[in-house]
């Protein structure tokens, strides 16, 4: 394992060589020229949005395109980070391509091994309780959103002045419906040790974090409102989440948590992995990219959707 203050200067080297958006954006069209494909080509995905198809197809694709540049930096930066944990490289090089060549002799079993060794960090990991997230708005403005699950009056009104004092205003989660569901898995979901891994498939890299990998099963939580949303539009989502997970990982069961608001209930399956659906996934997101039209969701989806004004399906009004 890599000496600690060793990993530091690693680290800042590391962030110093590709985490600016141009650098970034060069290294990603070398990498796609490199693999033999047209710039405008989408290669590096994301998992989760992946199985967002079964909430909305085109969503799907479009979070994907827009995150591609961010995918591929995290695809890069593990590469080089893991390689240098794993001892294969002892500093950065200088050239743009035997930057991109390095961490093509990353195995599986290298990440399995440094699974292991984050499994040994986590033991005494219990409960995480985040009392509050600052973010910033449409507009630009610094917002605090406060744990509604924060109890103590006294701790609440300090975490308010301190905003007050940035220049924050004060949100409700329902303003940011997302930031209730990471308050809930903070503080809700089981703890398992986990990696952020990337994977081939056909032309894409498919990149992605489970919210646990133990040695028989991968673990996704997710939340929701009410049992409606749970059974009919998050639960085809979370599977097929867990179902990739299980599929690229090699492990051959799956364990899904659903957190529902409403009446404060988790409801749990753990179940054989459904590979098929895992690959079928794949090959129905494929089939948009390349340009097959997606069957157009419900429409009160579309209302909220940050892709309404750009989305080909959405029916603005």
């Amino acid at each position: 394992m890599a000496d600690l203050s060793k990993e530091r200067e690693f680290r800042i080297a590391l962030q110093e060589s590709i985490w600016d958006e141009e650098k970034l954006k060069n290294l990603l069209s070398l990498e796609k020229e490199r693999r033999g494909v047209d710039q405008d080509k989408l290669v590096f995905i994301g998992m989760a949005d992946v199985a967002g198809y079964y909430w909305c197809a085109m969503k799907s694709l479009l979070q994907n395109r827009k995150e591609e540049l961010n995918f591929f930096g995290a695809y890069l930066h593990d590469r080089l980070l893991y390689s240098f944990r794993l001892g294969y490289i002892n500093s950065l090089p200088k050239s743009e391509e035997s930057l991109l060549k390095i961490g093509d002799e990353i195995g599986f079993r290298d990440i399995e091994k440094l699974l292991r060794q984050r499994e040994e960090k986590h033991k005494d990991v219990g409960t995480v309780f985040v009392d509050s997230v600052s973010i910033v708005d449409k507009d630009g403005r610094g917002v605090r959103v406060i744990n509604p699950a924060l109890s103590h009056p006294e701790w609440r009104e300090a975490i308010e002045r301190e905003a007050r004092a940035l220049g924050e205003r004060i949100a409700d989660v329902e303003e940011f419906p997302a930031l209730r569901g990471r308050f809930l898995h903070m503080e809700k979901a089981e703890r398992y040790p986990t990696i952020r891994w990337n994977f081939d498939w056909k032309d894409y890299v498919v990149l992605g974090v489970p919210d646990g990998i133990t040695d028989t099963f991968v673990y996704e939580f997710k939340t929701t409102k009410n049992r409606y949303l749970a059974s009919y539009f998050v639960k085809p989502v979370a599977f097929a989440q867990a179902d990739l997970y299980g599929y690229f990982w090699r492990r051959n069961r799956k364990r899904v948590q659903i957190r529902i608001v409403d009446g404060n209930i988790t409801k749990t399956w753990e179940e054989e992995v459904d590979e098929t659906n895992a690959i079928k996934t794949l090959e129905k997101f494929r089939s948009i990219d390349e340009g097959a039209k997606p069957i157009p969701p419900k429409k009160w989806k579309c209302k909220s959707c940050k892709f309404r004004d750009v989305c080909d399906i959405s029916k603005p009004k």
